[in-house]
């Protein structure tokens, strides 16, 4: 139940990331309707899981390495404190949502747009390396109840791109300057805390913990 829960919560969390590809997806399904939105929803979903599976399987040979999880713990701690500082002092775009007239939608290419829109920024790499070293070292799960965690995130970011599809139009009156700012700082300090539990391991492996 803690592994769902916990993929629920990291699932959450990942949804209410304002960056590049919320408003790609927000303003795609403005423009072109749910089921673009939906099949650009499966992209980023698809390119997710890629990552995930590719970072995870190079981790998790190197798992029972002491000065390799140490190692791990440092990066990790150190990509989510980057991220974290960054949607704190992340500024806000003034511009609001465009709304355009419907047009036909070419599920293949939107779902290639989703791919590689949301693969080829770095960014995703790296904060997907950082929430992998929480799961191998703070949660500490085994192949099976990571694979679990991981199904249960990707599944609840994918429901949350088809809500937010479904809900375009409200969206883009919701999301407002403001929205965004409480959002950015939400999230900032969460990865913040995340960073802090992970610095705390690298501590603890040299007897050295604060907590």
């Amino acid at each position: 139940m803690d592994i769902v829960v916990n993929g629920l919560l990291f699932g959450l969390l990942l949804s209410v990331l304002i960056g590049p590809v919320f408003f790609a997806l927000i303003q795609n399904s403005i423009e072109k309707g749910f089921s673009s939105g939906l099949f650009m929803a499966m992209g980023i979903a698809l390119s997710d899981s890629f990552y995930i599976v590719v970072t995870y399987l190079g981790v998790s040979q190197l798992v029972d390495n002491a000065s390799f999880n140490i190692w791990l713990g440092g990066i990790g701690g150190s990509i989510m404190l980057v991220f974290g500082t960054i949607y704190l002092l992340k500024p806000v775009p003034q511009k609001g949502l465009r709304q355009k007239h419907q047009e036909s939608t070419k599920w293949f290419q939107q779902i290639l747009k989703g791919f590689f829109l949301n693969g080829i920024n770095p960014f995703v790499l790296f904060f997907w390396l950082g929430i992998i070293s929480k799961v191998t070292l703070d949660f500490k799960y085994t192949n099976g109840e990571a694979i679990s965690f991981f199904i249960v995130l990707i599944a609840t970011v994918f429901m949350a791109d088809v809500a937010k599809s479904y809900f375009a139009t409200k969206l883009s009156q919701i999301v407002t300057p403001r929205f965004m700012k409480i959002m950015n700082r939400v999230v900032g300090l969460a990865l913040l805390l995340f960073s802090v539990k992970l610095f705390n391991f690298v501590l603890e492996q040299k007897g050295m913990a604060l907590f």
